[in-house]
């Protein structure tokens, strides 16, 4: 099992995504993964999970939309979550299933969830999984407020985890820091595999 974390440092960009943080940090994450432990495509699934998304590209586009602006497809289609799955499975010939879950507390719980119901597809041997979440902003910092979440993390942040089918699948962690927002516990449980995989 290998994990990887991007952010806060700024992410290399990924071409046909702009202005977002959001897709650079989870093809970031996922490539330092993937680089790590590369495996067979057609026998991996990649699950991401975030609670608000890319709202970066969302209020762009509604700026743009509320000042006039001719709309930019572009925009459309990077703030669909799974835009970045899709370059990412090219990139490193994915052919497994590519799923997107939004969930308002525990992104950790979510994944492992997911990731032992996909396991327990005999085609599959490994499930990429990838939380991001971006930094608030005035309207996404209303939002957690309205939905008694965490929040937001201090700063722009993706966590990958590779969960392969014969290791010992990891719980999620009992983390009551609000430091990493709703990432905390997959921020947490990244820590512990990398601290046993020096």
């Amino acid at each position: 099992m290998i994990a990887a974390m991007s952010g806060p440092e700024a992410a290399p960009p990924v071409a046909g995504f702009v202005e977002s943080a959001f897709n650079p940090l989870v093809h970031q994450a996922v490539e330092r993964c993937l680089s790590a432990h590369p495996g067979d495509g057609s026998r991996t699934a990649m699950v991401l999970a975030s609670t608000m998304g890319d709202a970066a590209t969302l209020d762009l586009g509604s700026r743009r939309l509320v000042s006039g602006q001719v709309h930019n497809p572009l925009l459309f289609m990077q703030s669909t979550a799974n835009a970045i799955l899709g370059q990412l499975s090219r990139d490193f010939a994915i052919t497994g299933p590519l799923l997107c879950l939004s969930t308002v507390a525990d992104l950790a719980g979510a994944l492992l969830a997911t990731a032992e119901l996909l396991l327990e597809d005999e085609e599959l041997d490994r499930v990429v999984l990838v939380g991001v979440e971006l930094s608030g902003t005035g309207r996404t910092t209303a939002a957690y407020r309205n939905l008694r979440s965490p929040g937001p993390p201090a700063t722009d942040q993706a966590v990958a985890l590779v969960l392969d089918r014969n290791e010992p699948h990891p719980r999620p962690p009992s983390v009551h820091s609000t430091e990493h927002g709703t990432l905390r516990g997959l921020v947490e449980l990244a820590a512990r595999i990398q601290g046993n995989n020096p």
